[in-house]
């Protein structure tokens, strides 16, 4: 008998010859079902969620070999922390000056084949630049015209990842295909980098940036696999929010009356402008980890793989903290605490200059920013109309690229003062939003 069903005394025969459980009484639930049974993996309970993990790790992978590998090589060409700053913005800033023609695309059209095309350009990307690497020929301005070409067909990540999940899974799963996703991304932070960093060491700069087209290319042809809800493919169907009765829609009237609904709106509004200090002063200090690793730290390729993974390992525990949270209510306090613990790690990061001091700093603001991101990205995602979810997630993704005119702002005062000083004054500003945040916005403050 399998150890699944749960022995019982018979009843009397019946007519079938079929033994019945005693009363109503159901059978255990077996090991698996146990497991798909907490609200956490809610979505690992879909099938087509559990094909599009696999998209996304790899996507993940690559995006870890990008934040690891080219801030390396551009320091290690340069020595300059204001060309550090400076590439890092050069690859983000398309995410904020396309942001609303993206989300009217992403509205439009299959967000499947969008993701494709846009692996594919990442992975030529890399390809191109390992190339270049190989042959002795990679430069700085080399490098910041391909991240460009890149960060445009990145601008596209965000919106369309994002606004394709509610198509696969639930509404009520989303938190949880949230965190599982984040969970697979933080396993690529904690792993991704230290593979980097070895492979620099050991085989050089090329093949690292090789690494990278490696995990794009299978992600460009497993996404177009993914199954939709029905639902969700008579939406594609008619290209988003059109129908083929209705007159044709202008780009400018969709941005428009996205923007229109986001002020109408206002538990999407504050959950859209929340972000506007985590992205603009908070996730920037990741381009100053190669100057912390080589000036703080006196360390060189390893030493970042290290300082990216120990961040990662945080964002892990910072995961399943958010998984934990599905279903429990609180999630404006989620909001602004998780900003002060956000704010309060980058300080310590900043007056650290031991190993002993930096890397538990990287492990709490890890944990917070994963915490936040899970808990912000699943309330614009929920709260949104269905019809408008495309436009607002891109009105986010304009707000999250900021990220780049931090990372521009973080070289700048870097070159000017140091690193640490630089990385401190983010700190306290994301510390004061967090406040801001608690006094002032009772919208979020009371968000349960």
């Amino acid at each position: 008998m399998s150890t699944d069903v749960q022995e019982s005394t018979p009843e009397p025969v019946t007519g079938s010859g079929a033994a019945s459980p005693v009363g109503n009484i159901p059978p255990p639930a077996s090991r698996r079902e146990r497991f798909r049974a907490i609200p956490a993996m809610a979505a690992w309970k879909v099938d087509a969620y559990r094909r599009y993990f696999w998209v996304s790790a790899l996507s993940m992978g690559g995006r870890a070999v990008q934040s690891t590998a080219i801030g390396y090589v551009v320091y290690d060409i340069s020595g300059s922390d204001f060309l550090l700053g400076l590439v890092s913005f050069m690859q983000s800033v398309p995410q904020l000056l396309l942001a609303p023609l993206v989300g009217v695309i992403v509205d439009r059209y299959d967000r499947r084949h969008i993701l494709a095309l846009q692996f594919t350009v990442q992975a030529l990307g890399f390809a191109l630049l390992g190339v270049l690497a190989v042959l002795g020929a990679l430069t700085v301005p080399a490098i910041g015209a391909v991240v460009v070409v890149m960060g445009i067909a990145n601008a596209f990540s965000y919106p369309s990842t994002s606004a394709l999940v509610p198509s696969i899974v639930p509404l009520g799963a989303v938190q949880s295909a949230n965190a599982i996703g984040s969970l697979v991304g933080n396993v690529s932070r904690i792993s991704t980098p230290m593979l980097v960093g070895w492979m620099i060491d050991l085989a050089g700069i090329g093949a690292a940036l090789l690494l990278g087209a490696g995990f794009y290319a299978p992600a460009a042809g497993l996404i177009v696999t993914v199954p939709l809800a029905a639902g969700a493919l008579a939406h594609v169907a008619v290209r988003g929010t059109l129908r083929p009765e209705q007159p044709a829609r202008t780009f400018r009237g969709d941005i428009g009356e996205a923007f229109r609904y986001i002020r109408a709106t206002p538990v999407v509004r504050a959950a859209v402008l929340n972000d506007v200090f985590p992205y603009l002063f908070g996730l920037s200090y990741i381009a100053l980890l190669p100057a912390i690793a080589r000036e703080t730290l006196a360390g060189g390729a390893q030493t970042l793989g290290v300082l990216f993974s120990i961040g990662g390992v945080g964002a892990l525990f910072g995961t399943v903290a958010a998984g934990m949270l599905t279903g429990r209510g609180r999630r404006g306090r989620t909001i602004w605490v998780t900003m002060l613990g956000f704010g309060t790690s980058l300080v310590l990061v900043a007056l650290g200059d031991r190993y002993l001091e930096i890397l538990p700093a990287l492990f709490l603001a890890g944990f917070f920013q994963m915490i936040y991101t899970i808990q912000s990205d699943t309330l614009v995602q929920t709260l949104s109309e269905p019809k408008f979810r495309g436009r607002v997630l891109a009105a986010q993704s304009m707000i999250n690229g900021l990220m780049p005119i931090g990372f521009l702002q973080l070289g700048i005062v870097a070159e000017l003062t140091s690193p640490a000083f630089a990385i401190a004054v983010n700190g306290c500003i994301l510390v004061g939003a967090g406040i801001f945040t608690l006094l002032f916005r009772p919208v979020m403050r009371h968000l349960d």
